[in-house]
């Protein structure tokens, strides 16, 4: 098949890409403050009328994961996840594996900021890279974007998510030899979970290196550093890819901070003994975060629930879900 048809690459700006009215947030007087009633598990409002033909032209299964996507895109900017236009978030169809080019998945049209992303303006491709639904048709197929998250997509059945950054700490992080140190809490979270480093091949445009990137992963491993990169994150749910990029990021925050305190010199870091260190990841007790069988809350849903009704108050909801 052919692989970059549709798709532009860094060097291949296109002119910016008319907005549709639903994404025109920047509107303060038109933004919609009231909260949707179950942001996680139900989405949007099913009274809502952009909702409403959402469901009728993608079936509620695609168009909930839909809203959560766009919801992904407003956190990441929230936080500073962003960069300008590019950088993606991607999504699982479902029931797409067996489907022509399966499985496909949902990702960001290149041209718009994260803020500016909605529901229906999300491109659907397949693993081929052929635009299978272009959405509100605001804009084409980045290839970097394509080249990573497709990666996993094809390989890892249990990932329907994928989350990428290039924040200037994780990013920072990313650059040095030592990795991620275990000197957090977060840090040793993730350490649990079997953080996994990606060398450096330069602008991620070479499709011959998703087999490289998915064999760096491996077959359970949920976090992915890019080395002089960025960080990528996988979960079965928006809630686990976003809370392991939470945790990167707060980790390579921490790391960042306690190095420059220190001129640099890790000799002057308190970094736990072996000993020490493997207690502390002892008392981590279950592989995915938020899922410990004997707690009666989830960590990972607790803190996505929390933020989407701060972007649903930021931004409004049917500013989001449309």
């Amino acid at each position: 098949p052919n692989l970059t048809a549709g798709i532009v690459s860094r060097s291949d700006l296109s002119p910016f890409f008319p907005l549709t009215p639903c994404t025109s947030i920047m509107a303060s007087n038109n933004r919609v403050q009231t909260l949707a009633a179950h942001v996680l598990q139900a989405g949007p409002s099913k009274s809502s009328g952009a909702s409403e033909i959402g469901r009728q032209r993608y079936g509620d299964a695609e168009w909930e994961i839909r809203c959560k996507l766009a919801m992904a895109y407003r956190v990441s900017n929230h936080y500073g996840w962003d960069e300008l236009v590019f950088n993606h978030i991607t999504a699982k169809v479902p029931g797409s594996e067996k489907l022509k080019g399966g499985p496909h998945f949902l990702i960001n049209p290149f041209g718009l900021r994260f803020d500016e992303v909605t529901a229906s303006s999300l491109l659907k491709v397949d693993i081929d890279a052929n635009i299978v639904d272009s959405g509100t048709n605001t804009g084409p197929l980045f290839k970097q974007g394509f080249v990573v998250h497709s990666s996993v997509h094809a390989v890892r059945k249990d990932c329907h998510i994928v989350w990428h950054n290039h924040h200037f700490d994780t990013t920072a992080c990313a650059i040095t030899k030592f990795g991620l140190l275990p000197i957090s809490q977060e840090a040793i979270a993730l350490l649990r979970q079997d953080v996994k480093y990606h060398p450096f091949e330069g602008s991620a445009t070479d499709l011959n290196e998703r087999e490289r990137i998915a064999k760096s992963l491996g077959p359970t491993s949920k976090v992915l550093i890019l080395l002089n990169h960025g960080p990528v994150t996988a979960g079965e749910t928006v809630e686990e890819a976003f809370f392991y990029m939470y945790l990167v990021t707060l980790a390579s925050t921490w790391q960042a901070r306690a190095l420059a305190a220190v001129g640099g010199d890790l000799s002057k870091m308190n970094i736990p003994s072996d000993e020490i260190l493997q207690a502390a990841l002892d008392r981590v007790k279950y592989e995915d975060l938020g899922k410990d069988p004997s707690a009666t809350y989830n960590e990972a849903e607790a803190a996505w629930n929390g933020i989407a009704r701060l972007m649903e108050s930021k931004f409004g909801a049917d500013n989001i879900y449309c």
